[in-house]
């Protein structure tokens, strides 16, 4: 009999294309927890642009690539940016007059103007019977305060910065790291500042103990550089066909990316299904 496992599988790019997951993807996580196996969402996205529908589908989401644990329906962990620099960051990017949000489990943060930048942003047509909504789960999250630097997030997605995003990530200093955006990576003006902190690799593992389950019984399926660190202490590591280098080169094996249901070759692989 297979023992039971616990798989974390990235939300852009590896169960989803373009912010919506096949019908066919959501019917193996079904299968797969079926069977008694663990299966949680560990994406880059915060919880906010994670369409209900979606989460609800998992035993679990690590959201905002670790800072955000949440396992069967308790919360083990909720990282954000430290008062001072969070303000020092909001205060740098809007003096760029970068189009950035600042992402937590409760909205998408914005100035009016990256508010107005993200909302006129094209929507993807969705994939019949497909989980989630594509772009408009982002949009529907974006929200104006009326005093931005006394948000509380956990994480900054950048989308045409004047700035490369890793020199932004240098000015604020020691405590931040720049990585490709999970969403849109098409060029260094696009991208995520997170906290050094804060990794994949963390969430996995903290989720893993609170199941009972060793991380030679986890799985990690990903492609982006946000899943590296994830990929590298899972106990089975499988990336998505096309990935950069970095990925392919910690995965066991791979599989196709989403529009080709890579899900279900990976599953049934490894015999959760």
């Amino acid at each position: 009999m297979t023992p039971r496992h616990a798989v974390f599988i990235d939300f852009d790019g590896t169960l989803a294309e373009h912010g919506v997951a096949p019908h066919e993807h959501a019917e193996a996580v079904r299968a797969a927890r079926a069977a008694g196996h663990a299966i949680l969402l560990c994406t880059g996205r915060p919880g906010s642009i994670v369409a209900p529908e979606v989460a609800e589908l998992f035993d679990g989401v690590i959201s905002s690539a670790g800072a955000h644990v949440q396992v069967e329906g308790e919360v083990l962990r909720d990282d954000r940016f430290p008062e001072p620099l969070a303000r020092r960051a909001v205060e740098l990017l809007s003096g760029y007059g970068a189009t950035f949000a600042l992402e937590s489990p409760e909205a998408l943060w914005c100035t009016p103007d990256s508010a107005a930048r993200i909302r006129a942003r094209p929507i993807m047509p969705s994939r019949p019977g497909g989980y989630g909504r594509g772009t408009q789960d982002i949009i529907d999250a974006v929200r104006v305060p009326e005093d931005l630097v006394s948000c509380s997030f956990a994480k900054i997605s950048l989308w045409g910065s004047p700035i490369p995003v890793e020199q932004l990530a240098v000015e604020l200093g020691p405590d931040v790291g720049a990585l490709p955006n999970s969403i849109a990576s098409d060029d260094t003006a696009s991208g995520e500042i997170h906290l050094v902190t804060i990794d994949k690799a963390d969430g996995l593992r903290q989720a893993a103990a609170h199941l009972g389950i060793g991380l030679s019984e986890t799985v990690g399926i990903g492609d982006g550089m946000n899943d590296l660190g994830m990929l590298r202490v899972a106990g089975t590591s499988i990336g998505i066909e096309g990935s950069r280098p970095e990925i392919l080169a910690v995965s066991d094996f791979t599989v196709p990316r989403p529009a080709d249901l890579g899900i279900l070759p990976a599953f049934e692989r490894l015999g959760l299904i």
